[in-house]
C-alpha cells in the first residue's frame, strides 16, 4: 500500500497514541490586553481608523447642517454685499462698500425677524423660508452662472418641484419660528418690535 498523504493543513497524520502539535494562538495577558488576543494590535488601529473617519464625518454633516440652518440668515446679507462690491471699482472700496451693504441688510433683517406680533412674524418668516428653499432649488436646476455676476435664469417649477419647495418652506419656517422663540422675548428685541 502507498502512503497517506496528509490531511488539507498540511500536518502529517498522527500515529497511534500521538496528539498533534497545537496552535499557539492565545499569547500572554496583560494590562493592555487582559484577554490575552492576538490580534489585538489590529484592532487597535481600526478602532482609531474608526474613530477618525467617524470624527471627519461628524465634522462634515455638522458643517452641512449649520450652512443648511443659518442658510435663510445669511443669504440676504451675503447676496446685497458681493452685488454692492461688483459695482464699486478700486482695491479697497469694494470690500467696504460690500461689508456697508451686508451690515445694512442684516441690520434690517434682525428687525423683521424679532417681530413678536403674528401679523408681522409668521409672513416674514414664511418669505424667508420660501426664498430661501426656492434659491436653492433654483440654484440647483439652473445652469451653470455665477451669483457675483449673473443670478441663475429664472424658470417656473413643475408640479413636483412645488411641492418639495411647499414642503420645505413649512419646515423651514417651523423651525425658525421655534428657533427665534426664546430670541423674541429677549430685552433688547423688545425695542425692535413694530407693534407692542
Amino acid at each position: 500500500m502507498g502512503k497517506r498523504k496528509a490531511p488539507y493543513g498540511g500536518l502529517p497524520n498522527a500515529k497511534a497514541g500521538q496528539r498533534l502539535p497545537r496552535l499557539q494562538t492565545v499569547i500572554a495577558t496583560s494590562p493592555e490586553n487582559p484577554a490575552g488576543d492576538p490580534n489585538v494590535r489590529p484592532h487597535e488601529a481600526g478602532q482609531a481608523a474608526g474613530k477618525v473617519i467617524g470624527g471627519g464625518l461628524g465634522v462634515l454633516l455638522g458643517a452641512v447642517l449649520v450652512i443648511l440652518m443659518l442658510g435663510p440668515v445669511l443669504w440676504a446679507p451675503l447676496w446685497a454685499a458681493l452685488r454692492a462690491a461688483r459695482f464699486v471699482p478700486g482695491p479697497w472700496w469694494p470690500w467696504l462698500a460690500g461689508f456697508v451693504a451686508g451690515a445694512l441688510t442684516a441690520f434690517v433683517q434682525m428687525v423683521l425677524l424679532v417681530q413678536r406680533s403674528p401679523i408681522l412674524r409668521y409672513p416674514i418668516v414664511t418669505l424667508f423660508a420660501l426664498a430661501w428653499v426656492g434659491g436653492l432649488w433654483l440654484e440647483f436646476t439652473s445652469e451653470g452662472h455665477d451669483w457675483i455676476t449673473t443670478a441663475p435664469t429664472l424658470h417656473m417649477p413643475g408640479p413636483w418641484s412645488w411641492a418639495l419647495i411647499g414642503i420645505g418652506t413649512v419646515l423651514y419656517a417651523g423651525i425658525y419660528l421655534l428657533a427665534l422663540n426664546p430670541v423674541v422675548k429677549a430685552r433688547w428685541a423688545r425695542r425692535w418690535q413694530l407693534i407692542k
